[in-house]
């Protein structure tokens, strides 16, 4: 009679702590310490079962003692951490990596069933416990060692966080969008959508390039080579139009132009732009180059290649230009609302202004409406100032009238005109 009345109150008390658990379910903390509830109510009935036959099962009630006490402290840390890392942390904005909340709980765990143990069976030494699980931790470890060395590996990295989730990175040969980190393993999604797996040990020793950090800016050079018969200042504003506008080309750091080097065929220039997403890179330097040939085209400035030629020199002599006739020359905007622009000198006079009916207009509010006139004359193109009111400077320097030279300089209020000759 009496075991059937402990076997019925221990049923009786394990199912109805079960029922307790299950309809509490719907709260979050009770989701999270379902298992753990559930085996401490299966605890709980067997020791009730054993309150029922004093000192005849005094082991199994020091172990329930024992269970019991360390799955409450469970509880207790788990709601620790669920509050503290789920709630109280990013309720102030902090962050903190997947790893170290599980093994921070992990250790609490750990030190809290070595803690209830001794309280639990207090008169057991703990030094035969310590030795057999240093030994079997010896023995796990050996056998284990490189998926520990992936684990620690992976807690070193959520400690130091030198990337994060949908930073692009580096390592190797290998780059990709960082799309998980878990204890032993780092997902990276490459650039043909595959989904590499990097052991977190390879990933704590080699050197990793983080482009998102500290900001995902990050700066691009495309080289151009231009032939050496090209104005540098045409390259420069070639490219720099053809940087504009571009998706994923920011504006701020602004693009720049710079003279790499000179070969033996071209200059190379180097357009350095500054982009917002270095996953984009493929497409934003396909749609700069585009461009450069479209800006190239318009500003008729030719692509350097790889000529040979062989000149015979003409037994007879040259034929002579006429005596007096003009040489081949241009103004060209460089500066001002109408850069890009450029008009063909010759015998004819050319009249520069902000008036309709020059040969050049200009909408530079300093300009006059006849501004400066330029006309081949026996010792070459002259340029006169039409008696202008804001006057007209020549390479930096006040000038009424002037022999004009090859790449010479004319200031005509915010505008710059440059006089080229003898062809591009």
């Amino acid at each position: 009679m009496r075991l059937a009345l402990a076997i019925l109150a221990s049923v009786a008390v394990s199912a109805i702590l079960i029922a307790v658990v299950s309809s509490l379910r719907r709260f979050l903390i009770i989701r999270q310490l379902s298992f753990v509830l559930f085996v401490a109510a299966i605890a709980a009935g067997i020791k009730v079962f054993t309150l029922f036959n004093p000192g005849r099962f005094q082991t199994l009630d020091h172990a329930l003692s024992w269970i019991l006490l360390f799955l409450a402290s469970i509880t207790v840390i788990r709601i620790a951490g669920l509050l503290y890392f789920d709630l109280h942390l990013p309720h102030r904005g902090v962050r903190l990596p997947t790893l170290l909340p599980i093994v921070t709980v992990g250790v609490a765990y750990v030190v809290a069933g070595l803690v209830t143990f001794k309280v639990s069976f207090p008169e057991q030494s703990m030094s035969g416990l310590f030795g057999a699980g240093a030994l079997t931790t010896l023995v796990v470890g050996l056998a284990l060692q490189p998926i520990l060395g992936n684990i620690f590996a992976g807690v070193v990295i959520g400690l130091e966080k030198p990337y994060r989730i949908n930073d692009w990175i580096r390592i190797g040969d290998v780059e990709g969008r960082v799309v998980s980190i878990s204890l032993r393993t780092t997902h990276l999604r490459t650039r043909d959508s595959d989904n590499l797996i990097v052991p977190n040990s390879r990933m704590a020793e080699d050197r990793i390039l983080n482009f998102y950090y500290p900001h995902p800016m990050h700066l691009e050079r495309i080289l151009v080579h231009v032939p050496f018969s090209v104005r540098p200042y045409r390259v420069r504003r070639a490219l720099l139009e053809a940087a504009r506008g571009v998706p994923g080309v920011l504006e701020k750091p602004t693009p720049d132009v710079y003279v790499r080097t000179f070969d033996d065929r071209a200059i190379i220039y180097e357009l350095r732009v500054w982009i917002e997403d270095i996953g984009q890179q493929p497409r934003i330097h396909s749609d700069v180059r585009f461009r450069i040939w479209d800006e190239f085209h318009r500003a008729r400035v030719p692509f350097a290649y790889p000529v040979r030629r062989i000149e015979i020199p003409a037994r007879e002599k040259a034929v002579r230009p006429v005596e007096g006739a003009p040489s081949r020359a241009r103004l060209f905007v460089a500066l001002g609302d109408e850069a890009g622009q450029q008009i063909e000198l010759g015998e004819r006079r050319v009249v520069v202004g902000r008036g309709k009916n020059c040969d050049l207009c200009l909408a530079d509010g300093q300009a006059s409406k006849e501004h400066v006139a330029i006309e081949w004359q026996n010792e070459g193109f002259v340029m006169t100032d039409l008696e202008t009111s804001n006057g007209t400077r020549l390479n930096g320097e006040k000038a009424t009238r002037a022999v004009l030279r090859d790449l010479d300089r004319i200031f005509i209020g915010d505008t710059v005109l440059v006089f080229e000759a003898d062809g591009v």
